[in-house]
C-alpha cells in the first residue's frame, strides 16, 4: 500500500505542477492531495510534513487555531490579486474580467468571516480550546 501512496503522489505532483500553466484548472487540489499521499506513504514523511513551518503557520495556527494574522492575510489577498491581474488585463474579455473581480471579493468576504468567526464556528478547532 505505501507503494500505492507513494506513486500516488506523484501522479498528483506532476498533474498540480502541470497545472501551473493550464489556465483554468487549480493547483492547490492536487497538491492537497500530493501531501495526503505521501503523508499516507511513511509516518516520517507524515512527521516531517506537520513539523515543517509552512505547514505549522499556514496550515495548523492558520485553520486549526484560527490564528492567521491580518498582515499574513493581506499578503495572501495581494499575491492573490497579482495573480489575477494578469488575465484582467490580457484577456479583454468583460466576462472574465467581472468573474476575477468577484472571485478575489468572494475570497476576502471567506477568509475574512471565517477568522472573525462569522461562519464556519468549531468546523477546525481543536476540541480541547
Amino acid at each position: 500500500m505505501r507503494f500505492i501512496y507513494i506513486i500516488l503522489g506523484l501522479v498528483t505532483f506532476g498533474i498540480g505542477t502541470l497545472t501551473i500553466w493550464v489556465p483554468g484548472i487549480p493547483t492547490t487540489p492536487f497538491y492537497l492531495l500530493t501531501a495526503f499521499f505521501w503523508g499516507r506513504s511513511s509516518t516520517r514523511l507524515q512527521i516531517w510534513l506537520e513539523s515543517n513551518k509552512y505547514y505549522q503557520q499556514y496550515v495548523y495556527k492558520g485553520i486549526y487555531k484560527r490564528q492567521l494574522t491580518q498582515k499574513n492575510r493581506i499578503i495572501i489577498y495581494l499575491v492573490t490579486a497579482a495573480f489575477m491581474s494578469i488575465p484582467f488585463f490580457t484577456s479583454g474579455k468583460l466576462w472574465l474580467q467581472i468573474t476575477l473581480i468577484c472571485a478575489s471579493f468572494s475570497q476576502i468576504i471567506a477568509m475574512e468571516g471565517f477568522y472573525r468567526g462569522w461562519w464556519l464556528n468549531n468546523w477546525f478547532l481543536d476540541e480541547e480550546d
